[in-house]
């Protein structure tokens, strides 16, 4: 094996990379990050970018976005650990090695975008690899030569299956390590979270719908259904209003599962208020093309 060369510096879009040339191609060692988006190169001094080393990025708080050059074939150990504020990460589309809590508490990471994905749904498809990856725990869905193939999807819906139908208290014990006094709150949060977390990847599926069966379209609608205002837990309807008010393909999606019925619509128009006056507009839109009763908006106004 050649020797390893003394590490070096150089400045990128975004901060500055501390590397070493290995065998093959550079390997970042770590990185000061100076803007929220970095990208790094294809190469360095005329060699191929190729690894992303141990803890490279680890605990860069400020970083947001980040690019990965085509040749990157593998992410160290805690190469991205505990970077908290890390939304989106771009990948090549070809095998890549990963090592050991490479994105541990990334919890804001939602999108892993590939390139080449032949006219498909980018952006649909790297928020279902963001979570796979972090929602589902599925690391074996981390296989971005074959994200986007009716296979992936399969086994994408599989474990999205046995997620909704797990019970709700999974995984709570992980999260006991407060006194006594304290459990039944947690508790009581960790199932409210664990719902919304069913509905977040419910909308997701029926958002990039490529290869979605009809039966298990069906599941993930009745799951809304059973989840949005005026039930017991109004989970659905919680994610579409709180967290994407503005968003008209997660009103479509809440809209087209059931989630707007008779018995809600009033409440649901009334508690947006003054918020999100275009997508309110468009509920009632909806709700009229449906063929409703038009006097049903007579005492409404978009204030």
């Amino acid at each position: 094996m050649g020797k390893m060369e003394q590490e070096k510096e150089t400045q990128v879009q975004g901060g500055r990379l501390t590397f070493e040339v290995r065998e093959g191609g550079i390997c970042i060692k770590s990185c000061k990050v100076i803007s929220e988006r970095v990208i790094i190169p294809p190469e360095i001094e005329n060699t191929p970018v190729t690894a992303i080393g141990r803890k490279a990025f680890l605990s860069c708080k400020n970083l947001r976005e980040i690019w990965l050059p085509e040749r990157t074939a593998g992410l160290g150990d805690w190469a991205f650990a505990y970077c908290s504020n890390l939304e989106t990460i771009h990948l090549p589309r070809s095998p890549l090695s990963l090592g050991k809590d490479v994105f541990k508490e990334c919890k804001r990471l939602s999108r892993i975008a590939l390139s080449d994905l032949d006219g498909q749904s980018e952006e649909g498809i790297g928020a279902l690899l963001g979570a796979a990856v972090m929602k589902l725990e599925a690391l074996y869905l981390f296989a971005p030569q074959e994200v986007g193939s009716r296979t992936w999807f399969g086994r994408f819906d599989d474990k999205l299956r046995e997620f909704l139908a797990a019970p709700d208290e999974d995984g709570f014990v992980k999260m006991v390590y407060c006194g006594e006094e304290d459990i039944v709150a947690n508790v009581e949060f960790y199932l409210a979270e664990r719902r919304r977390e069913k509905a977040r990847l419910c909308f997701l599926r029926l958002i990039c719908d490529d290869a979605l069966s009809p039966d298990l379209q069906k599941e993930l609608a009745a799951y809304l259904a059973g989840h949005t205002k005026g039930c017991e837990s109004e989970a659905a309807w919680e994610v579409v209003f709180k967290e994407h008010g503005s968003e008209r393909a997660w009103y479509e999606a809440f809209v087209e599962a059931g989630c707007l019925t008779w018995e809600n619509c009033d409440e649901i128009l009334t508690q947006m208020g003054e918020s999100f006056p275009e997508m309110k507009a468009w509920l009632m839109r909806w709700w009229a093309g449906q063929g409703q009763e038009e006097d049903f908006f007579a005492g409404l106004t978009l204030d």
